[in-house]
């Protein structure tokens, strides 16, 4: 059991590693940016807005709204800091593949299901009301909606891998096996050592291209 586990872990590292390296890739002017690990797992930075992207990968679990609950809290209590003016306010989304239950989210989310189903938790038999603690009104709430997108029908893991691949066999003008073994693997070490930076500075990319161009010993454009 634990080996599965940590397979499934290790899979769903690589898979938000893939979903970074398209991100990158997708971005249209050399002013946008992805940074690694800062609001949550991807910011995407466009010349008007930041989306903060929260990745999960759960191929062999049902989605239950609980997987993502946390997540949901987290970037509400960001929005709250939105709010008094101690943070600039951004954009939410969660991205993630499930194996099965999706129809459980297929309805609308409106203020009453987000409070139910994603606000409330009980701990030590006590209810909590996420939103009230933080003192938030349906207004407030009405607004974090408009912000928050929630995909949880998104690929699976070797889908979204050859979608890396055609796009880099694209831009490079690339056979398959260099797109894989050469400007793949030379984008996952970039995204590998850039995810472990201390410092949230360094932690931004703007152009995988030109790190993915270079040779062992890359340069780095920021």
């Amino acid at each position: 059991m634990a080996e599965r586990s940590a397979v499934d872990t290790i899979r769903g590292y690589f898979y938000q590693f893939d979903l970074t390296i398209l991100s990158i890739l997708n971005l249209t002017s050399l002013d946008e940016s992805v940074e690694i690990e800062c609001t949550e797992d991807i910011d995407i930075r466009t010349a008007s807005e930041v989306t903060a992207t929260q990745c999960k990968y759960y191929a062999k679990t049902e989605y239950n709204h609980s997987v993502i609950k946390d997540a949901i809290k987290h970037m509400l209590s960001h929005f709250k800091e939105t709010l008094a003016g101690t943070k600039p306010k951004i954009f939410y989304s969660i991205y993630g593949h499930y194996a099965s239950g999706q129809e459980k989210l297929d309805e609308e989310i409106d203020i009453d299901f987000l409070k139910t189903h994603f606000l409330t938790y009980t701990k030590e038999k006590v209810t909590y009301h996420h939103h009230q603690d933080l003192q938030l009104t349906d207004a407030d709430l009405e607004e974090f909606l408009k912000r928050l997108t929630i995909n949880i029908r998104a690929v699976e893991f070797d889908t979204q891998f050859r979608e890396v691949i055609d796009i880099l066999q694209t831009i490079f003008n690339a056979k398959p096996f260099s797109a894989e073994y050469f400007y793949y693997n030379n984008s996952l070490a970039v995204i590998r050592e850039l995810s472990t930076e201390a410092a949230q500075k360094n932690r931004s990319m703007q152009q995988l291209c030109c790190y993915a161009l270079n040779q062992p010993g890359r340069s780095r454009l920021r």
